[in-house]
């Protein structure tokens, strides 16, 4: 019996004809339509979808009668049920984008799931970039990792891994890192509501290759590279490992997998930043375990808008809204992070380029307290305490 169900959504919630809650059954329900694939929510838009989430209350009774008609999503952890499969309160972890239509969906689901299974619903959030080449090999990456870290909470013989909805690489992708970890995996057959269990393939790049290759790989991980500039050995190991680079134009980069792969906590530590941060942040990680999955996303979401010069100014250098705080004598940055509906992820932090390090000094995960806080100049102009570095066991203490 499953116990730990991972399942990347899509929005067929919302899109399909004879669902309940579909777009298409009135009026009102379609004037969401425009706003599904938008990123950017601001506050009208967040009124927008308030107000579509209370009206679209009205047909939840239909649900019990209509199991099928709800999403692939919802179907499938019904019919584990139906199956005898689902144990009586199971821990389900939904992948969701961060868009209108994603955010639809994680309401909906996650009040469904937790109403009808007595689920312990967690949500993790992915933005699959489709229109940059090098990109979307990056981002795809990071959804990999993300879904590596998600399954791995729990043990491959009472985990179920679901990658159903979303954009399609990301259930092709998704088998894969099924598959790797040795996790099985279910599929829908949405027309016809057949459940599949699709057993793992076992896939396997030896240690030895990610060793003797490890510059290249350092390499392709940064940037794209020239291929002219790459020796003849390189050209050689980009030639006959095209599972692991991505070729375009003269130019060369990790593929999707090569990205996951030098994730995966086994090469993690030749790749990946070093994260250290304050016995405050310790502590609150401790106690907020329920919200490990945010925290850890939201290390790692800042990380990659520094490196990568992805974040805007007012996220990264938020203590420049605060009048009161004497900017001339700050030691760390205040990022303003997101919000998971229940928790605010704010961070005074330092990122050492040169040696890709992250010194987080002080957390809050309330807004308020953190407006309060913040403008005094918390966490910002010392050392909160010693530094610990916790990059090889982040899984572990925000477990």
């Amino acid at each position: 019996m499953y116990q730990h169900i991972v399942i990347t959504c899509g929005i067929s919630l919302l899109t399909g004809k004879a669902n309940v809650f579909s777009i298409n059954r009135d009026e009102t329900m379609a004037e969401i339509r425009s706003l599904l694939d938008v990123k950017e929510i601001n506050k009208e838009i967040e009124k927008k979808v308030e107000r579509w989430l209370q009206y679209a209350k009205q047909f939840s009774h239909e649900v019990v009668h209509r199991p099928n008609h709800v999403s692939a999503e919802y179907s499938t952890v019904h019919e584990l049920r139906k199956k005898g499969k689902l144990v009586e309160r199971p821990t389900i972890v939904l992948f969701v984008t961060q868009t209108v239509g994603g955010r639809i969906v994680e309401s909906i689901l996650t009040s469904l799931l937790e109403m009808h299974f007595q689920a312990n619903v967690r949500v993790i959030y992915v933005d699959i970039d489709v229109k940059n080449p090098k990109r979307m090999h990056e981002t795809l990456g990071e959804y990999m990792s993300k879904l590596s870290y998600a399954l791995s909470k729990g043990e491959p013989t009472s985990t179920c891994s679901a990658p159903i909805g979303g954009y399609k690489v990301m259930t092709s992708l998704g088998y894969i890192v099924g598959a790797f970890l040795n996790y099985p995996t279910a599929y829908l057959h949405e027309d016809h509501q057949v459940l599949h269990e699709i057993p793992p393939v076992p896939i396997h790049i030896k240690e030895e290759f990610v060793y003797e290759h490890l510059d290249l790989l350092r390499k392709c991980q940064k940037d794209v590279v020239p291929v002219q500039e790459l020796s003849y050995q390189e050209k050689r190991c980009v030639e006959q490992y095209p599972s692991l680079f991505y070729q375009e134009d003269g130019f060369v980069c990790l593929s999707a997998f090569g990205e996951f792969l030098l994730e995966h906590e086994k090469y993690r530590h030749l790749f990946d930043t070093a994260y250290f941060v304050s016995k405050q942040i310790l502590d609150v990680m401790e106690h907020n375990r329920h919200q490990s999955l945010f925290i850890f996303q939201q290390f790692h979401e800042l990380v990659k808008k520094l490196k990568y010069k992805e974040g805007n100014m007012f996220e990264l250098q938020h203590e420049k809204e605060f009048k009161t705080i004497r900017q001339k004598q700050i030691k760390y940055h205040l990022y303003k992070g997101a919000s998971n509906g229940q928790t605010a992820f704010r961070l005074a932090y330092r990122y050492d380029e040169q040696k890709d390090r992250l010194y987080a000094n002080y957390l809050w995960l309330d807004h308020k307290r953190y407006e309060r806080e913040a403008s005094q100049g918390r966490g910002l102009y010392e050392d909160w305490s010693e530094f610990f570095d916790i990059t090889n066991d982040l899984m572990t203490v925000v477990k």
